[in-house]
């Protein structure tokens, strides 16, 4: 059963105010785990995507004059809001995006770190100055770009627009932040947290829709700066749109993340590190590694291992107690998934675990999920369509080598370069896979996600822009550098 609570109405936030929208293009919102419809949202208007692009100009500059004290203040009681409301909003990211309860409190665990980072901006911000000659200083100083626009994916419907929000406002932007549609009340119920936190009218705005409010976004001409996080084509048209409109722009892609397992790894801590990664918010993160790579002999001990795993996976609806994989978001997500393992089979791999006809097995699911179990295929060729897409979903494939040049190789024969993991027990392998591998972020025996407080990478078609998200790098994309030069 629903709990009504954690049903959140998708609404607009414009210029300090919810509304429920005017227009006449709605979107049904499903539950994942059920398959019912559980929400609306109306998907904003040219009309109102500007009157949100207008609140956020008209805030800016009375915002970026506040001193960064006075904005981190607000920012920190944001952040405090969001960790009192957690329990529940957890509840509706579960609902909503259909990942388990553990895996949503995750979440909202580490939106509250990225904002905690984005707190410590003022040890960063300080001008840089020196004596040139005589009478005359220079020093560098750093001001905020403008109106700047997130467009956030359907995996993370709090953690991403609490990265990029809180950055944007502590730098002394404002923002329009327009979230998947797929499962906006996650996103919705953040910002009813948001809205007793202080902030002005306008600074912080909140707009649902499709992919045609993202075009407006991105290309209305008061907006300085673009964040996205989408599918690689999806990122390069935004990336190219908006340079060529002269903003600034950090555009983060897709991924097909491989796993090395070499001769001498630990194959227990293996197995469970891919199917930790896989199968985690049902394969549904940019991270996940679904190619596995085994070097030598290991590869049908490798194989047994994640496929004895996967048979103790429990599928379910996550808000469920004793779930560890929930749904899909979507039936076009598994229907596109059960399409790769139907390609996979026909090739002439073998398909060791399938999870096409998984059934739930907790008592809020029903046959009308969007359900696909853990799946595990070998044999198919690493230039298959199949395998060449990013899957985005619990399904991987175990390739076969004989050394760790040709695992490697392998591994970097990709269009993408998100993500790389290898496992060994030698270190010299390890800083030899770190530093020939073709990708933003490295595993050595764990998986690479990237702490708040680091920056996080991304190599090839799974980035586009010249400045990356988390760390310290938001303080840089988020702000112009300026020179002064003075004679007194």
């Amino acid at each position: 059963m629903t709990d009504a609570q954690d049903i959140k109405e998708p609404r607009h936030w414009i210029n300090g105010e919810f509304v429920a929208g005017s227009g006449t293009d709605a979107i049904d919102v499903f539950d994942p785990a059920t398959g019912q419809r559980v929400a609306e949202v109306v998907s904003a208007t040219d009309t109102e995507v500007d009157a949100a692009v207008d609140a956020a100009a008209g805030a800016f500059e009375e915002w970026s004059e506040l001193s960064m004290a006075r904005r981190v203040q607000i920012v920190h009681r944001m952040r405090d809001n969001l960790v009192a409301g957690g329990e529940q909003l957890a509840r509706t990211i579960s609902l909503d995006q259909g990942k388990t309860l553990d895996e949503a409190r995750g979440e909202v665990m580490r939106a509250g770190e990225y904002i905690e980072t984005a707190l410590a901006a003022p040890m960063l911000v300080h001008s840089q100055s020196a004596h040139v000659a005589g009478p005359i200083e220079a020093r560098n100083v750093r001001e905020p770009l403008g109106v700047c626009v997130a467009i956030t994916p359907l995996n993370f419907p709090v953690m991403n627009p609490c990265m990029f929000a809180s950055w944007a406002l502590v730098t002394g932007n404002t923002l329009v932040l327009k979230p998947s549609e797929q499962d906006p009340m996650a996103t919705t119920a953040l910002f009813e947290l948001f809205a007793d936190a202080g902030l002005p009218a306008g600074v912080l705005n909140l707009v649902h829709g499709n992919a045609e409010v993202s075009k407006r976004l991105v290309g209305h001409e008061q907006v300085a700066a673009v964040s996205c996080i989408t599918s690689s084509p999806t990122a390069k048209a935004i990336h190219e749109r908006a340079t060529q409109l002269g903003k600034r722009v950090q555009a983060n892609g897709g991924a097909k993340n491989p796993i090395v397992v070499a001769a001498d790894a630990d194959l227990d801590l293996a197995a469970e590190g891919i199917v930790s990664s896989a199968y985690g918010m049902a394969g549904q993160r940019c991270l996940a590694g679904t190619r596995v790579i085994t070097v030598g002999d290991i590869h049908e001990q490798l194989v047994d291992r994640v496929a004895s795993l996967s048979d103790k996976v429990i599928l379910g609806a996550g808000r469920d107690a004793g779930t560890t994989m929930g749904p899909v978001i979507s039936a076009v997500s598994r229907d596109r998934l059960i399409g790769f393992i139907d390609a996979a089979e026909e090739s002439g791999a073998t398909i060791v675990r399938d999870g096409r006809q998984a059934a739930p097995q907790t008592p809020s699911a029903t046959a009308g999920g969007y359900f696909v179990g853990p799946t595990v295929i070998t044999g198919l060729s690493h230039t298959h369509p199949a395998e060449c897409q990013e899957t985005f979903g619990p399904v991987i494939a175990v390739h076969r080598t004989d050394s760790n040049d040709e695992a490697l190789a392998l591994a970097n024969d990709t269009e993408f370069g998100n993500a790389s993991t290898i496992y060994t027990r030698s270190g010299s392998t390890g800083r030899w896979f770190e530093r020939q591998s073709r990708a933003g972020n490295i595993g050595v025996n764990t998986f690479p996600a990237p702490p708040a407080n680091f920056v996080m990478g991304g190599l090839g078609t799974s980035f586009y822009g010249e400045t990356h998200v988390t760390g310290d790098a938001p303080m840089r994309f988020y702000t112009e550098e300026k020179l002064v030069v003075s004679r007194w």
